[in-house]
């Protein structure tokens, strides 16, 4: 019987070991790239400080997507909003933003998952006076504007279609902050009387922004707006290509598992406060499944 030398044995068994390893490492490798791409906005996204990555959206992404999508390699990117629209227009891989509002003209541009959460709407932050002279109650965003006020508004968000067809027909009192932390920095403006007169944000901007600042925050209040519904759906929005259609398609799967809606809406909701949890839960036990359906 003829014996093979040691020496090539050793070789040999060597070479099985490494492909085997190879064979063993190729899954996480082939893994398919899928990066999380946002805007610094606090509290959604947190950059920095003693809360960094403890954002609603931060936590989403790091608790509820990324464990949920395994087959993914995950990326993340924090982007100004003018990068974000860049990103997200991208032809070669699959670029997500969780938290995102549909407008007609983003409909054309990203592919759109099933609704994530529902969330309370944005309102108009004004100076204390300002506030007591417009009265009790919702306020009409169309009167305010007859009124001259300046507003400055945060990157390109969708508020609603009646919000935003007022605001395209009266650009010249619109300013778009289109930095990072944009949010936190146009309310010191108007608290400070700086170049707007009013900011539309949501409610639990305006009191993160007061935990940072009370000073200024004791400055301004939030009400909320006439044009637009009691509350509102969030979606991802996927970059629209082969590789975003895969991703979004797996966002989909997973909205689909028992408990990960809930906990993607218990996640938005420890932000609010009290009445904005209560508003929202008594709708949900309302609604039962339509609660997350458009």
């Amino acid at each position: 019987m003829e014996t093979r030398p040691a020496g090539r044995r050793s070789r040999s068994s060597r070479m099985v070991l490494a492909l085997l390893s190879l064979a063993c490492a190729l899954p996480a490798w082939a893994a398919e790239r899928l990066v999380w791409a946002g805007s610094p906005y606090a509290p959604m996204a947190i950059a920095s400080g003693p809360l960094k990555g403890q954002g609603y959206v931060d936590r989403m992404i790091a608790e509820v997507l990324q464990p949920g999508l395994p087959q993914f390699r995950h990326e993340q990117m924090q982007v100004s909003p003018n990068r974000l629209e860049l990103e997200l227009l991208r032809t070669d891989i699959a670029v997500c933003s969780p938290a995102m509002s549909k407008a007609p003209q983003r409909l054309e541009r990203y592919r759109y998952t099933q609704p994530l959460f529902r969330f309370l709407p944005a309102g108009v932050v004004l100076r204390r006076e300002q506030a007591l002279r417009s009265g009790p109650g919702p306020l009409a965003l169309q009167q305010l504007l007859a009124q001259g006020l300046r507003f400055g508004v945060v990157g390109y968000r969708a508020y609603g279609p009646r919000v935003d067809a007022l605001l395209e027909r009266h650009e010249a009192q619109r300013q778009r902050f289109i930095l990072s932390q944009s949010n936190q920095a146009v309310l010191a403006m108007l608290a400070r009387g700086h170049g707007v007169d009013a900011v539309l944000v949501y409610g639990f901007e305006l009191r993160h922004f007061a935990l940072q600042q009370p000073e200024l925050g004791a400055e301004l209040v939030w009400r909320p707006l006439q044009e637009l519904d009691d509350t509102q759906l969030s979606y991802t929005a996927c970059s629209r290509n082969p590789a975003g259609e895969r991703a979004a398609r797996a966002i989909d799967a997973l909205l689909q598992q028992p408990g990960v809606r809930e906990r993607l809406q218990g996640l938005y909701e420890a932000w609010l406060d009290e009445e904005g949890q209560r508003q929202l839960q008594a709708l949900r036990q309302r609604m039962e499944a339509q609660f997350w359906q458009e």
